[in-house]
């Protein structure tokens, strides 16, 4: 009776449906999460992660998640932005008439990518998605400085830019 208790069981892992405009944002994510599950150790097969174009069907029972526009990107070009926005508007239509129910991830992809895999953990606690929050493509490297740091013209902070500097290098001969 305790061997059954104490037996790891297989979970599967809900299909998950990506819809973006662009579309690309949705294809390289879901490509993305693909790659990252390989990484994992698991099979491709092994789970679905879909973005579809619209008027493409997808498996019942996927959760669906639509990745809202940053508004940082609209605000460069406000006909793009519009297109962009209309064509949001018509997946979130689609799924009101479909009775679909969709969560909605705003920010970066690097936001974005963090909170479809906290979704994901609240959604299907049972699985496992600890291979999500390992690998996030979009996530800045540490070892990457903040862009402008050297054109802030605060002193303070070049002065501690020069400190960090290696203090490794020789000094001068004269």
């Amino acid at each position: 009776m305790l061997a059954f208790l104490l037996k790891p069981m297989h979970v599967t892992l809900p299909a998950v449906v990506l819809l973006a405009a662009p579309h690309a944002l949705a294809r390289s994510m879901a490509h993305a999460l693909l790659q990252a599950r390989q990484a994992h150790g698991a099979q491709a097969r092994d789970w679905q992660c879909l973005a579809p174009q619209p008027g493409d069907a997808w498996p019942a029972g996927a959760l669906v998640y639509l990745l809202g526009q940053d508004w940082r990107e609209s605000s460069e070009n406000p006909a793009a932005g519009e297109a962009l926005a209309r064509q949001l508007s018509d997946w979130r239509r689609q799924l009101h008439a479909q009775g679909q129910a969709y969560v909605v991830l705003y920010g970066t992809p690097a936001a974005q990518w963090q909170q479809l895999a906290d979704s994901l953990k609240s959604m299907a606690p049972d699985a496992d998605w600890a291979w999500i929050s390992a690998q996030n493509p979009w996530k800045p490297s540490t070892r990457m400085r903040r862009p402008g740091c050297e054109q802030c013209s605060d002193p303070d902070c070049e002065r501690r830019l020069f400190e960090s500097l290696p203090l490794s290098r020789s000094a001068p001969s004269p």
